[in-house]
């Protein structure tokens, strides 16, 4: 027996995909926007799991079948849309971006996006944002999760679904608890920690229908609690989690509340067509947002947004109409086994391929942004969730300089490698990706990141180093609250003296972004020292204030690599940043050599 078409699911298709695009067009006017991937996960697990028991029902049910209305379903408009961001990529990425989205692009044609980014999106991919596939790590999951879930539905009686339905979702929920807080990257990318939620979704599909009563009641708390996500969540918390229960429950109860006069609302035309589209619309608005931006080179505003949202949706329109409508409605699995396979193709050629327009010195300049090695990740770098005790970082020479902090600390290591070929010292690397030396975080708290710092602390005591540099990503967010118990730990534990290393310039865009957009406009390399492209100072001037107030000394590395509105672009013939913030080997050895006598090495 056939499901009934309801056009209410449309409608809260319609809230998911607008929330999702308000988030990434419109920063902060919608903080949570991001949950609307949630509700697309719970949407999905009710409508895929109704299908397939209607179909076992009515002995109807062909895996062979399944299969080859997901792929009509599904790789259509991802194929366009694969094509358009890879050929479009070819014209705007730099090298190493290009090598990325391509990587990227072959990972979507299989549904490894996910695992892809899990691998990828890490210390200083600082630019993941800007990665024109990354949105699509949220369909790895569904069809990962459908490559299991339709085959334990064919094995097992209908009185047993249920409870496999069950079991499948606290054993996924559970998992998401026990690694988000020390492995959050994982808890979000990985198929086992989100499949709870398409299995509250499938549970749906098993609840007998409520009274009418308490459909209104159900409705009206589902849509205060996806309410509730919407402006309570921002993406600074801990996330999934025990948060994503909110959104997961405000969908599930919407969904199981046909008829209610919410349902109805959400069966309106406009909710509905919204609904229609938005497959299409989510799979065009991310990449559209990040080429415009590379393209006019300009940070997101309100009017690049507004630009990107109508695009996206003019292209979203003519795709489902084109291409989604058409060939869901006909069985072209060959034509597009043929066009996968291309886009495939297309997007290993994306990684191998490197841009022609660039001139040889431009094309030098950028290599330097090549490579980290000398940051010794894994061992004195530690990467989100690794388990490392910082046994081997610390050198047995005198004086001994530990150097605290997130991946930007690692990049200065080349240049107190350096300094050392002249200078009698040793170095104590103690790095954590994406975390502030502070033992009371300023933003929401990262387990994984009090447990990292609390043991650094112990290390220091333990090789009791004469110095102790701090060095992050510092934003206007941290504050002297949350730094004053970091340093009054250093001083118990003996440290003789502390120096807080302000952040590095942040080029918007990113370093290289910049060099190359420079090129395309004027037909020449960027100035050695520009203004173009640099960010305000408001964090030098922020940890500035705090070390004066805690009575610890403070050295600017904006002071050391800018004069005035201008900010150090190359050095050498080599670019200083690799990506926004975090050094090159050759800014690094620079700016270490400016500021070693602030440090005490003379």
């Amino acid at each position: 027996m056939k499901a009934a078409y309801r056009p209410d699911i449309d409608g809260l298709r319609a809230v998911a995909v607008s929330a999702v695009i308000l988030f990434h067009a419109f920063p902060g006017a919608l903080p949570g926007g991001f949950v609307g991937v949630d509700i697309f996960f719970v949407i999905s697990g009710y409508l895929i799991t109704g299908i397939v028991t209607s179909e076992l029902h009515d002995k109807t049910f062909s895996i062979a079948a399944f299969y080859e209305r997901r792929i009509r379903r599904i790789f259509p408009a991802l194929i366009v849309v694969l094509a358009a961001t890879v050929f479009v990529g070819l014209r705007l990425l730099l090298p190493n971006e290009l090598h990325s989205l391509g990587k990227n692009a072959v990972a979507s044609a299989l549904f490894a996006a996910n695992l892809m980014l899990l691998s990828e999106v890490n210390y200083f991919d600082v630019d993941a944002h800007l990665k024109p596939l990354l949105h699509l790590w949220s369909l790895g999951i569904e069809e990962q999760f459908y490559l299991a879930w339709p085959l334990i539905l064919l094995a097992l009686p209908r009185r047993r679904m249920p409870v496999a339905a069950a079991i499948g979702l606290a054993a996924s929920f559970v998992l998401n608890l026990a690694l988000v807080a020390n492995h959050p990257a994982a808890a979000f990318f990985l198929p086992f920690t989100r499949a709870w939620e398409l299995m509250a979704g499938a549970l749906l599909t098993f609840v007998p229908e409520q009274p009418r009563a308490a459909k209104e009641a159900t409705a009206i708390v589902g849509l205060v609690a996806i309410e509730a996500s919407f402006f309570l969540f921002t993406d600074k918390m801990t996330f999934p989690g025990w948060a994503a229960a909110l959104p997961v429950a405000g969908a599930s109860l919407l969904i199981a509340s046909q008829g209610s006069t919410v349902n109805r609302i959400l069966s309106l035309r406009p909710f509905v067509g919204v609904g229609l589209i938005s497959y299409s619309l989510y799979l065009w608005h991310w990449p559209v947002l990040v080429f415009l931006q590379g393209y006019l080179f300009r940070p997101l505003n309100d009017t690049l947004g507004f630009i990107a949202v109508v695009l996206a949706s003019a292209l979203s329109v003519l795709t489902y109409f084109a291409i989604e409508r058409p060939l869901r409605r006909r069985s072209r699995v060959l034509p597009i086994g043929a066009a996968m396979a291309a886009a495939g193709a297309l997007g290993l050629y994306a990684a191998l391929v490197k841009p022609t327009d660039l001139p040889a010195e431009l094309q030098a300049m950028l290599s330097a942004a090549d490579g980290v090695g000398a940051w010794r990740v894994h061992e004195c770098m530690l990467l989100d969730g690794e388990d490392g005790n910082f046994r081997n970082c610390s050198e047995r020479k005198r004086p001994l300089i530990a150097i605290w902090g997130d991946s930007t600390a690692s990049a200065l290591i080349p240049g107190f490698r350096k300094l050392q070929q002249d200078h009698e010292f040793g170095i104590s690397q103690l790095t954590v990706s994406s975390c502030h030396p502070l033992l009371v975080p300023a933003r929401s708290a990262n387990h994984y990141c009090i447990e990292k710092n609390a043991e650094i602390v112990r290390r220091i005591s333990e090789v009791k180093p004469d110095v102790v540099v701090l060095h992050a990503t510092w934003d206007v967010d941290d504050r002297i609250e949350t730094t004053k118990p970091t340093i009054d730990a250093l001083r118990e534990a003996g440290v003789p003296r502390i120096i807080i290393l302000g952040p590095a310039p942040a080029w918007r865009g990113g370093l290289p972004n910049a060099a190359v957009n420079y090129f395309r406009r004027n037909g020449k390399i960027i100035p050695e020292w520009t203004s173009q492209y640099v960010d305000s100072d408001a964090g030098d001037r922020t940890m500035s204030v705090i070390a004066g107030e805690l009575g610890v000394q403070y050295v600017s590395v904006r002071r050391a690599l800018c004069r005035g509105d201008e900010c150090l672009a190359s050095v050498n013939g080599s670019i200083t940043a690799r990506d926004i913030i975090h050094l090159t080997k050759a800014g690094s050895e620079f700016l270490v050599q400016q500021i070693a006598p602030q440090l005490g090495i003379e």
